[in-house]
């Protein structure tokens, strides 16, 4: 039996065919097979001391790949990540602290390179739920080095007190025992985990959009199909059949020439003739049908689009995506991206500022990580509160007639304070006034 294109029961190294992808950490697999939202996990059986992850042990790598060969999950992932870390950061000192102290904190943060960390170990803990460093300390216990380790490259076992980290899983070679960061136990490397509970996830945590796994393959392989559809197609409109090969090289180029002339935009309308002794000679032409492959999958483009969006708890209209029956006003959005960032980037954030104070305590480091409110969403789009949502609500029970005598005695910086966009220099003046002032320079002149 197969899952995933792999098979089950073998607990042998599995060789992965890539030959149509690309390579990246580790190849690319052929996946379909399978429901891609659950992966095969079985805590009882270990290997060489670790559980695999997937039936393959390289479901972590099949979450990478549907970051890349779904267009919209992949933009959700980037979302949630500018969302989350967008605004920047604050590390803050105790006024207490001593000038060496505060140099330490500086370097600490130049030294493991935070802003680029920052956006690794969010794409990181949303993807995979998972955050992993490799530790490493001197002889006086003080921590020298702190490197990222990707999620995908960790398996551990059972009871998650030893870790193994692989570059490549599909090969299985230098696998590299650690142990978990234990301040009551000095050890020279050693790996910080972060590891999110999941219910009924005993070993391996899986991020909480597993269940759109499926959807977003779909949302990959429609581009792939419609690419060989492209390259693959033959897309000829009618076939002339006739009864007897041609004789000479003089038949060949006359009948070549005749139904060359029959094609283009220039001959559309003109009427084709062949000539022949009798009638069994004459061709049949025949029309070929439309070639319909360019719409396969497109029934189900918003199925696709709406289940992605429901498993990253989003709503379409943050990404850009027109639902039926909703216009998609200044309100609906700002309405939207409140609920979403209540929802998901507060806790998000809350994650991320606790992985990083925790590396600053593990560093002895005296300083707080915050992480800055950030508004993707700006104010100038959403719906007008106050004197200017009244003025909107008096113009739309007018007359249009009437309406239109009012915006010409408003200035351009309050027409367009109405459709909430920013005002313009010179924008303070009415219709009249400009008119007037242009009346004024043109008799000056």
């Amino acid at each position: 039996m197969k899952i995933l294109g792999f098979n089950i029961g073998k607990e042998d190294a599995v060789t992965v065919e890539s030959n149509q992808y690309q390579s990246f950490s580790s190849p690319f697999m052929r996946v379909g097979e399978g429901n891609l939202s659950l992966p095969y996990v079985n805590a009882r059986q270990q290997v060489s001391g670790y559980i695999r992850f997937g039936v393959d042990n390289l479901y972590p790598q099949l979450i990478n790949q549907l970051y890349y060969t779904s267009p919209l999950h992949g933009a959700i992932v980037d979302f949630k990540t500018n969302a989350t870390i967008g605004g920047g950061y604050e590390i803050k000192t105790n006024s207490s602290i001593t000038a060496i102290e505060k140099v330490d904190v500086y370097a600490f943060e130049k030294r493991i390179d935070l802003e680029n960390l920052l956006d690794k170990i969010t794409k990181d803990d949303i993807l995979h739920n998972r955050v992993y460093f490799r530790l490493t300390f001197n002889s006086n216990n003080d921590l020298v080095r702190v490197n990222h380790i990707g999620a995908e490259k960790i398996r551990t076992s059972k009871d998650r007190n030893t870790y193994f980290i692989c570059e490549d899983w599909t090969s299985q070679i230098d696998i590299e025992t650690i142990y978990p960061y234990d301040r009551k136990v000095f050890q020279r490397e050693c790996l910080y985990v972060y590891e999110k509970n999941c219910v009924g996830q005993d070993v391996y945590p899986l991020p909480s959009y597993t269940s759109a796994f499926n959807w977003a393959f779909l949302d990959g392989e429609m581009s792939y199909l419609q690419k060989s559809n492209i390259l693959n197609a033959i897309f000829p409109s009618f076939a002339f059949m006739f009864p007897k090969k041609p004789q000479s090289e003089e038949e060949k180029a006359n009948l070549k020439k005749t139904i060359e002339s029959g094609k283009g935009a220039r001959n559309g309308g003109k009427v084709l003739s062949f000539f022949a002794n009798n009638a069994d000679q004459l061709p049949k032409i025949e029309a070929i049908p439309t070639n319909n492959n360019d719409n396969l999958f497109q029934v189900t483009t918003e199925s696709i689009d709406s289940k992605i969006c429901q498993a990253h708890t989003i709503d379409p209209i943050l990404m850009g995506i027109r639902v039926s029956g909703k216009l998609g006003s200044g309100s609906d959005i700002k309405q939207s991206y409140i609920i979403f960032e209540k929802n998901v980037i507060y806790p998000q954030r809350r994650k991320i500022e606790k992985i990083v104070n925790d590396l600053f305590k593990i560093a002895k480091i005296k300083a707080t990580f915050t992480l800055n409110n950030y508004q993707i969403v700006n104010e100038t789009i959403v719906e007008l509160e106050g004197s200017g949502k009244k003025t909107t609500d008096a113009l739309n029970s007018m007359s249009p007639l009437v309406a239109t005598k009012v915006l010409e005695a408003m200035t351009e910086n309050e027409v367009r304070a109405l459709a909430s966009l920013p005002p313009v220099d010179g924008g303070d003046k009415t219709r009249t006034q400009i008119a007037s002032e242009t009346i004024t320079t043109t008799t000056t002149v």
